[in-house]
């Protein structure tokens, strides 16, 4: 399974993600950085399966069903590094479940 993290998740933070033999790249390591959020998924739509953010608004701006992708949200208090590692289990754990074209939210709901 391949994951991208968006770039609102520090790059510092993502080989943490990686297990269970996921490959994880983060959008500044793809040349995505500063990428719109439609452009971003049409970019990484086919050769990705889920992209990892923390951009509570894509779901609702983008069509999903248009990238096929699944899109994990993660949802800390603060979206700072120390808030975010205690979610990242839960983020890896939800690779093999979240569904393609939907929003799978780890942490505080919306």
């Amino acid at each position: 399974m391949r994951v991208v993290i968006d770039e609102d998740i520090p790059a510092s933070l993502t080989p943490r993600f990686r297990s269970g033999g996921h490959t994880v790249d983060h959008v500044e390591d793809l040349g995505l950085k500063g990428t719109h959020n439609g452009v971003l998924l049409a970019a990484i739509s086919g050769s990705a399966d889920i992209l990892v953010t923390g951009d509570a608004n894509l779901g609702h701006q983008q069509n999903l069903k248009k990238f096929g992708l699944a899109i994990i949200l993660v949802r800390p208090p603060r979206l700072v590094v120390d808030q975010i590692i205690p979610l990242i289990p839960d983020v890896v754990a939800a690779f093999s479940t979240a569904k393609r074209n939907s929003v799978t939210t780890i942490g505080r709901p919306k």
